[in-house]
């Protein structure tokens, strides 16, 4: 589990990281290749999903679909950058000790659950969160934008090329 929330601080970092280096026109700007979305939809759309896990934490069921989809969040970076590093305060101050505790997760379709867990949880995060930062590079360099290489990675595909490497 520590892994696990280490991965997804370091992602959160990455996306910090961009947010600083991007103007707030870039930030904003729909690109017509990826569905006039922007990087900030889509970072907007990952701080949801880690917020609707900490809520779920709190109630011991994580619905994905309550998002509040704050549109602040899609518009004003330093606002993002904020929320950023609350939701990494939030993950830092989680127990390695909670990795296995049960919990539900809801469905998008009706009211059904299935049982999961922080650990689980976890994973799809991060999975999710460079799925979506995978577009974001997208956007980015179809802007003229260049981001750090790995950026979008998966943590162990960079792992697997690094053993490729060697």
């Amino acid at each position: 589990m520590k892994i696990n929330i280490r991965e997804n601080i370091e992602a959160l970092n990455q996306g910090e990281m961009l947010l600083r280096q991007l103007s707030d026109t870039a930030y904003c700007k729909p690109v017509d290749q990826v569905f006039q979305s922007t990087v900030g939809t889509h970072i907007r759309h990952n701080l949801d999903h880690y917020a609707c896990f900490l809520h779920g934490l709190e109630s011991g069921c994580i619905d994905y679909a309550a998002r509040k989809r704050d549109s602040r969040l899609e518009q004003d970076r330093l606002y993002a950058i904020n929320e950023i590093f609350r939701l990494r305060e939030c993950l830092e101050s989680m127990s390695t000790k909670q990795g296995n505790t049960c919990l539900q997760v809801k469905a998008d379709v009706g009211a059904s659950r299935a049982g999961t867990s922080i650990k689980r949880e976890l994973e799809f995060l991060l999975s999710h969160s460079i799925h979506h930062y995978a577009l974001v590079a997208i956007i980015c360099r179809l802007q003229g934008i260049e981001v750090e290489p790995d950026f979008g990675i998966a943590p162990s595909t960079l792992r697997h090329l690094a053993t490729q490497a060697a």
